[in-house]
């Protein structure tokens, strides 16, 4: 931070000098014009190397100002757009159901780059040009100040004009954020499902909806421009009638004789050199409103709370005995009217046995998972883990000791071995991470690779077949060796061929843990110690295969026609 605010005074000392020269040059205008008048040749050298110095300074310090500010401009907005992804990985589940991807990703990118290239070119206006201003009016006082005065006048009427469209900027520029987000959620929908787009013929239709978000970006930001040019050309005649003034006055014969030429042509000069400086500071309302607006939209997010975490209990050397007692669960909670998803459900799944969930599409079951997991917490009754209620845990404790293999295959673009040995498991070893790719038969197709389980496989493994994908994900599971266990439909993806190979695995996986199954295909969860039916978020019956088949209720009827 020293450090930071060292570049920083030497930005300012940049654009301190910058400012200077300006001033500068207006004096070396006086010097040129008195020399002339004088007919004082023998100065030439020195003027010609003045107006060399004088450039060069300006230059460097222009340099200076510029690197370093933008210099320090980078490492603030680096930090906040890790702390802004640091934060969204904290933020609950219910944070990645209500916002797209699109959007998210549009404020970590877009509307943070936004944030630095406002807040620097903001601050490089502001210190550069408004020492440049000030400069330049102190200069113009010295050699006269009653005509100076007349600057002075017309302030208020910018000041009224800025005022007028600062509003304006603000709206507009929130406008641009909301639709550069929808440019980013329509375009990263498509990217996610090409595969649809191409098989159903949607090519005219999606070219159709993102013209639509990129025609509103495009009439946003339009009107933003308008805007800006619009109140620029006011700000610039203001200045043309106070110019205008000056010229009129100072060219009185009773003003004229009170000044030399090389005074009266070194303040027309300076007033001359002040319109650019102002002008960019009534510009730079607009690029202010932008960050503002994007910073707006930042924050929004920093500012929701992160995950609740008040557990702590530590689990140590788990059993993995589970309860969930009298479970009511809905995803709205600020909609007392919302149907519970989880409607009373109540049951245990004892140490050490397999717990199958099985039911109709919607009736409940990933969502118990989730509230295992607390993705998501009940909003009446408890789940209990060991006697310990969820809440009392602490997260960190908790998940360490689950192990998810669930539907929607979450793989990076990495090698195979690190996806396998994701987050808390990377740097183990590397007999540990083939031991677990051969139970889960990742070795029977990582063999045939070139690099092995060191191959890269692009994003989301877009190299692998689905088998392939999911195969990878139970590999994670085995190395984690956690005493409880998900598996949410972790077979949906595999063939025949693929089941088979690794059912036994699975079965190997689960000896000696807690398993809660979420069936694909009824016939996979036989043999589990107990089969809980849902429908509707209600328990409908539960118990063994044969027991539920001997009741010839909805399982019964499930099975004999092979649905969920």
């Amino acid at each position: 931070m020293r450090a930071d605010l060292s570049l920083l005074l030497l930005g300012f000392l940049g654009f301190l000098i910058y400012a200077a020269c300006d001033s500068a040059f207006a004096w070396w205008m006086k010097e040129l014009v008195d020399a002339i008048e004088a007919s004082l040749s023998d100065q030439r050298w020195r003027l010609a190397g003045l107006i060399i110095s004088i450039f060069l300074l300006r230059g460097a310090g222009g340099v200076i100002g510029g690197y370093c500010t933008e210099y320090v401009a980078r490492k603030v907005i680096n930090r906040l757009r890790t702390e802004m992804f640091d934060h969204i990985l904290r933020l609950p589940c219910s944070f990645y159901e209500q916002y797209s991807s699109g959007s998210v990703l549009a404020k970590l990118i877009f509307n943070v780059e936004n944030v630095a290239a406002s807040s620097t070119n903001a601050l490089r206006i502001i210190v550069r040009g408004g020492l440049t201003v000030l400069g330049l009016l102190g200069f113009m006082f010295y050699l006269n100040w009653k005509l100076s005065l007349l600057f002075i006048v017309v302030t208020p009427l910018m000041a009224i004009v800025i005022a007028f469209v600062t509003r304006r900027f603000r709206r507009l520029s929130q406008n641009i954020q909301s639709a550069i987000g929808n440019v980013g959620e329509r375009a990263g929908d498509v990217l996610k499902g090409y595969e649809v787009v191409k098989i159903f013929n949607g090519y005219s239709h999606e070219n159709r909806a993102f013209n639509d978000v990129v025609e509103n970006d495009r009439k946003q930001r339009l009107k933003l421009i308008l805007t800006t040019d619009a109140s620029t050309t006011l700000v610039q005649l203001i200045f043309a009638f106070a110019l205008a003034g000056l010229i009129l006055i100072a060219m009185q014969p009773d003003i004229l004789q009170s000044m030399s030429a090389g005074e009266f042509v070194s303040f027309v000069t300076a007033a001359g050199f002040i319109s650019r400086p102002v002008l960019q500071l009534t510009q730079v309302n607009a690029v202010i409103q932008q960050g503002v607006a994007a910073a707006d939209s930042i924050f929004s997010v920093l500012d929701l709370p992160v995950e609740e975490d008040n557990g702590i209990v530590v689990l140590d050397q788990p059993k993995g005995d589970i309860a969930f007692r009298n479970i009511r669960f809905h995803y709205k909670k600020d909609q007392t009217d919302n149907p519970w998803v989880i409607d009373g459900v109540d049951f245990t799944i004892p140490a050490g046995s397999t717990c199958a969930l099985v039911g109709r599409s919607g009736s409940g079951k990933t969502t118990l998972a989730r509230l295992l997991a607390r993705f998501h917490d009940p909003i009446q009754g408890d789940i209990q883990i060991d006697g310990h209620q969820l809440q009392t845990l602490s997260i960190a404790s908790l998940r360490q000791n689950i192990a998810l293999v669930n539907q929607n295959i979450a793989l990076f673009n990495a090698s195979i071995a690190e996806n396998i040995a994701y987050g808390a498991m990377r740097g183990c070893d590397s007999a540990l991470i083939e031991r677990a790719a051969d139970h889960a038969q990742v070795m029977e197709f990582a063999a045939q690779l070139p690099q092995g389980l060191n191959t890269q496989i692009g994003e989301s493994g877009i190299s692998l077949s689905g088998g392939q994908r999911q195969r990878i994900a139970i590999a994670r599971a085995f190395l984690k060796d956690a005493p409880i266990l998900i598996l949410d439909e972790a077979t949906s993806a595999l063939d025949n061929h693929s089941e088979r190979l690794i059912q036994l695995a699975i079965q190997e996986l689960m000896e000696n843990r807690t398993s809660l199954i979420i069936a694909h295909r009824l016939s996979t969860v036989e043999s589990a110690d107990n089969i809980v039916v849902l429908d509707h978020g209600k328990i409908v019956e539960s118990g063994t295969h044969q027991s539920l088949l001997a009741a010839n209720n909805l399982y019964a009827s499930m099975y004999e026609k092979g649905i969920e």
